[in-house]
């Protein structure tokens, strides 16, 4: 009976410190919503900057894609 009173509570300490050590590496979430502004509808063969677009879709504007994705376009 002592036995199964001790991993009883061993097992309760191991979860005690699974749940405050998983509490404090857990880190807010910040959503950053895309804007109608942000996203442009273009067509196939329009000119961008001297550049020909190859397909039709929607693209991300520069600013969405640096402060928001922090991603490089090459």
């Amino acid at each position: 009976m002592e036995l199964k009173r001790r991993m009883f509570l061993k097992l309760q300490l191991l979860l005690i410190l699974l749940t405050v050590s998983g509490c404090t590496t857990i880190r807010p979430i910040i959503l950053h919503p895309i804007e109608k502004s942000d996203i442009f509808a273009i067509e196939k063969d329009t000119l961008i900057g001297g550049i020909k677009t190859e397909k039709d879709g929607y693209f991300l504007s520069e600013y969405y894609l640096n402060e928001v994705v922090k991603a490089k376009v090459e």
